[in-house]
């Protein structure tokens, strides 16, 4: 019969080599993490999903771990996907939208704007897209206050708060910034070799107003300067925003609907008969595409590994536009 001294003593060594063992796999499982993060980079950000509920699979889609798998955070420092990942973030900031998401779900979008308001303030790019996201997550976070305050978590609330507040202080902090630089170069008497549009030449500007998708944008750009105003008259702008947004049926049909606009070859008329007839077509550098074999979604320039185990390969992935996006999940 063992006494009580050697059953603690035998107690405490068996403690002792299975701490051992832990540490030794914690080790293992930091030094994995730690190669994982060095190769990100070189990954294909990549997410299986499902798109059809049958009686043998049946499953849902969870917002947050898509967004995090196809690494939406790192997606805003790209100038090609910014486009594709504000549009998303317009959806979701909506009333009916951001109340319905889980919490992991609005703080990785609290994660996102944060990502995007250090990229935007810092590059001076797309400013304006940045600011209409915010201008509507603070009338959504505004306009549910019942009783006072916000109904759910008082700790996801308060994140919430500290978000908006970090993402205030790096407006100001950029906004500061570039005031003491442009003071600096002022005080040292320095000046500025760039070149503006007025030193372009017609050529130059013409191709430039021709990449615009938007007619506001070429609108507004023809009241900047006189040889802008000159070239927005032109009949070539308007008529490659009709080719860029509308398909031949469509322009046939508001055509025959409406002859005079064919009499008068006013491009800029039935530019603006089309839009009020059949919409603007949405336009990505890129969108993220289905591969239908493999029910996978990847960043079209990034690809996928193939995930299916038929010969039959992934040769014409389906384009996801940000609406068709959201209907794969609950919201």
């Amino acid at each position: 019969m063992m006494d009580s001294g050697d059953e603690e003593e035998g107690f405490v060594k068996r403690r002792r080599t299975k701490t051992e063992g832990d540490v030794v796999e914690n080790k293992e499982n930091i030094i994995m993490r730690l190669e994982r993060h060095r190769s990100l980079p070189t990954l294909q950000p990549f997410c299986p999903i499902i798109t059809k509920c049958t009686r043998e699979v049946v499953g849902f889609n969870s917002l947050a771990d898509v967004l995090k798998r196809l690494d939406f955070r790192s997606a805003v420092h790209d100038i090609r996907r910014f486009q594709y990942v504000s549009a998303i973030l317009k959806l979701l900031l909506t009333p009916e939208k951001l109340s319905q998401l889980s919490g992991s779900s609005q703080k990785l979008i609290f994660r996102i704007l944060e990502e995007m308001a250090g990229t935007v303030f810092s590059e001076h790019m797309n400013e304006h897209v940045l600011l209409k996201l915010l201008s509507d997550l603070h009338s959504t976070l505004d306009d549910r206050a019942v009783w006072g305050s916000h109904l759910g978590s008082e700790t996801l609330m308060r994140g919430h708060k500290n978000s908006r507040s970090r993402i205030a202080c790096i407006a100001a902090l950029e906004k500061r910034k570039v005031e003491l630089e442009q003071r600096k170069k002022l005080e040292q008497g320095e000046e500025e070799d760039t070149m503006s549009m007025e030193g372009l030449p017609e050529e130059c500007v013409r191709e430039i107003l021709c990449r615009l998708s938007d007619y506001k944008d070429v609108d507004n750009a023809g009241r900047a300067t006189p040889t802008m105003q000159f070239i927005v008259k032109e009949k070539r702008i308007w008529r490659e925003l009709v080719q860029a947004h509308f398909s031949k049926n469509e322009i046939q049909f508001v055509i025959h609907k409406r002859p005079e606009l064919a009499e008068r070859k006013s491009w800029r008329n039935l530019y603006l008969a089309l839009r009020k007839q059949f919409g603007l077509r949405q336009q990505f550098t890129e969108l993220l595409m289905l591969c239908k074999p493999c029910r996978v979604l990847f960043w079209e320039s990034y690809g996928h590994p193939c995930l299916s185990s038929s010969d039959h390969h992934c040769s014409s992935p389906i384009p996801i536009t940000p609406n068709t996006f959201l209907t794969f999940f609950s919201v």
